[in-house]
């Protein structure tokens, strides 16, 4: 069953729209510390580097700024489109509480407003019940003979303070990421160091069988920190970046005789501090963001289910990079969504969304979407989407400019840009039997006003205070591609999964592919089940050739293995990511990031 799709359960095979669903079970055989790790082996997914080692989630070519992430249908904080260089909103996410992950590809903007241009990731974590119960969850890796060793701990527990009337849950979590230098240039850094410890609180209060109250917070801190190489004494810089974060939630679920409601006010506030060791610190930066949002949901002569709702959101920034000292964005919509059971074969959904934006006017997106049924094993999907995204206020500010000790550019805002806009088709099939299954999806993203970074002054090789990008908007881009996905029991103890994605980008305006978007990539996964309790795999991924500033980046491939013995109380995961350790610079000097490298892991859960 999926959510996401609808805001309701739906069968993953009827839902109207392409999904992907990564389940616990997958998820104990990955090395993953947060969201982004444990997206990497999805078809149509590119785990994006944003800088210093950080990565950001990208889906069918479409940017990180374009996918929204989600907690259990809660937008999580998107001040990190406005503190560059930072993705933590992504480790903020308990991992020992995930049941499982939601993958939609598409725009979902109709249904969820902006930010989901590209696609939408839902996190839903696991339920509460009366019964206390919880976890310990430990562990780390190594890296062989290089710097970087990670460790994690996530400590949980969940249950009744009133039975049947007042339930809580608790997950306090900390983590760490040691710097990792470059192996070629000294006093460089390849993926930065990283801090993180959160506590997470949550109360479901059941006023009636027809009412429910949730209370969430989340009080969280991260410290991130690389080194550079100061041009003019050739002195280590080391610069560290705190992100103070607290969230809020309060939501009100009914559950009447005539129809489903909820009303949700949330919204979080980050605090951004920088400290250098040689040099002026990096300008603060505090980013405060409000929610209010909620729906109804009926059911209409039988074959009609609809959900009617709306939103309301509104981003301050403090930040002295913008002259005038910040500036605000609120936006308000109203949606419609019916999903229309044509027959007991076919289905139709029909959706659309009105937003207006205080600084952008309004925009209507809508969405259509048909699913075709015919036997057990045949699923046959098809539709259309559209998504729409507002520049944020620093992109949009012609007051904004940004320099940064470490940075070799300067960044600049743009009066004239224009809200982003994503025309989407696609369709696919796919054939699912007990043995096996196999899908594939034809896709086409028509975006324009696709906001990117150009060079405006002393172009070529970026020279520090001197170099200048600006916000500007391709007029039109075009992005398509094919996913397919594959698995195969081979018998009780083997099966294999696998999925491939090609993607063809042109700025229609130049006839260029857009830079730093692989053209192709894959997975594969041998999974040998040697007892009831221990499982193995032995897993590749292969990223395909792309482009960045002119130059062309070459394939390559990482090789993992893994292995998870299961118990009813305890669990253990432990492997080697990155078997053959590649190195993207040894591949082509003009990679300008790198991916971990050979790391040995062990993490353990106990559940209590």
């Amino acid at each position: 069953m999926v959510v996401t799709a609808t805001s309701y359960k739906t069968k993953v095979s009827e839902a109207p729209a392409s999904v992907s669903i990564i389940t616990k079970e997958e998820l104990a055989l990955m090395p993953y510390q947060n969201l982004a790790d444990a997206l990497v082996t999805t078809s149509g997914v590119n785990i994006a580097d944003i800088g210093q080692g950080r990565q950001g989630i990208e889906i069918r070519g479409m940017d990180v700024s374009q996918s929204l992430i989600l907690i259990d249908g809660r937008r999580i904080s998107r001040a990190s489109d406005m503190l560059g260089h930072s993705n933590f909103e992504l480790q903020n996410i308990p991992v020992s509480d995930i049941e499982r992950i939601e993958v939609i590809k598409g725009p979902m903007s109709a249904l969820y407003g902006s930010d989901a241009l590209g696609g939408v990731v839902n996190v839903i974590t696991k339920p509460k019940s009366n019964e206390w119960s919880g976890s310990v969850r430990g562990g780390g890796s190594t890296a062989m003979d290089k710097d970087g060793n990670t460790g994690n701990i996530e400590v949980s527990a969940s249950g009744a303070l009133i039975d049947d009337t007042v339930l809580m849950k608790v997950t306090t979590g900390h983590a760490y990421q040691g710097l990792i230098e470059n192996r070629n240039h000294e006093n460089e850094t390849d993926i930065a160091g990283n801090r993180n410890t959160f506590v997470d609180v949550e109360l479901q209060t059941i006023i009636s069988p027809q009412q429910e109250v949730d209370v969430y917070t989340r009080v969280a801190q991260t410290d991130s920190w690389y080194d550079s190489n100061d041009d003019a004494t050739g002195n280590k810089i080391r610069s560290t970046t705190t992100y103070d974060t607290f969230e809020y939630g309060v939501t009100h679920s009914g559950y009447w005789d005539f129809a489903d409601t909820q009303l949700r006010v949330y919204g979080s506030r980050v605090s951004q501090t920088n400290e250098k060791s040689i040099g002026v610190p990096n300008d603060p930066n505090d980013v405060d963001e409000d929610i209010v949002d909620g729906y109804i949901q009926f059911f209409a002569f039988d074959i009609h289910h609809v959900t009617l709702g709306g939103q309301w959101s509104e981003q301050r920034l403090d930040s002295v990079d913008i002259t005038t000292g910040g500036g605000s964005a609120n936006q308000g919509a109203l949606f419609l969504q019916d999903d229309i059971s044509l027959t007991d074969e076919w289905s139709l959904l029909l959706g659309g969304r009105y937003d207006n934006h205080a600084d952008f006017g309004s925009h209507f997106s809508p969405r259509a979407y048909l699913v075709y049924k015919p036997t057990q094993n045949w699923t046959l999907k098809g539709g259309y989407g559209e998504g729409f995204k507002a520049p944020t206020i620093k992109q949009s500010s012609p007051e904004y400019y940004s320099t940064a000790v470490g940075r070799p550019f300067d960044l600049k805002g743009n009066a004239d840009l224009k809200p982003e806009v994503n025309q989407s088709y696609e369709i696919s099939a796919a054939y699912n039997t007990e043995r096996w299954g196999s899908a594939v999806t034809l896709f086409q993203n028509n975006v324009e006003n696709l906001i990117d970074l150009k060079c405006i002054t002393s172009c070529g090789r970026p020279v520090a205070g001197l170099t200048i990008y600006q916000y500007f908007n391709i007029n039109e881009a075009e992005i398509k591609g094919i996913e397919w996905s594959g698995n195969v029991t081979l018998s009780p103890a083997w099966y294999v999964n696998m999925n491939l994605t090609l993607l063809d980008t042109e700025d229609k305006s130049t006839g260029e592919v857009i830079e730093n978007k692989p053209k192709s990539q894959a997975y594969l996964a041998i999974n040998w089940k040697t007892t009831e309790q221990l499982t193995t795999q032995v897993s590749m991924r292969h990223i395909g050739s792309q482009s960045d500033e002119g130059e062309k980046l070459p394939a390559y491939q990482v090789y993992d293995f893994s292995a998870n013995y299961s118990l009813k109380s305890f669990d253990i995961s432990m492997g080697v990511s990155n078997l053959l350790d590649t190195y993207l610079e040894d591949e082509s000097p003009f990679f300008t990031y790198a991916i971990q490298p050979r790391q040995v892991y062990l993490n353990g859960t106990y559940r209590y």
